[in-house]
């Protein structure tokens, strides 16, 4: 789970160093948003998986 955090961390990191032009967004920021979105559905499927198994 500390993965995924870290995942998203750094992607968030990475977008709000690639900006340059707010006003568009450039394929990088694509891929990390990508990313970042990624490692929240598996956060959130461990998360579940963590829950049901301590119930």
């Amino acid at each position: 789970m500390v993965n995924y955090l870290l995942m998203i961390v750094a992607s968030v990191a990475g977008i709000v160093v690639l900006d340059e032009d707010p006003s568009s967004v450039s394929p990088q920021e694509w891929i990390l948003f990508a990313v970042m979105a990624y490692s929240t559905v598996g956060l959130l499927r461990k998360l579940q998986e963590f829950i049901r198994d301590n119930t």
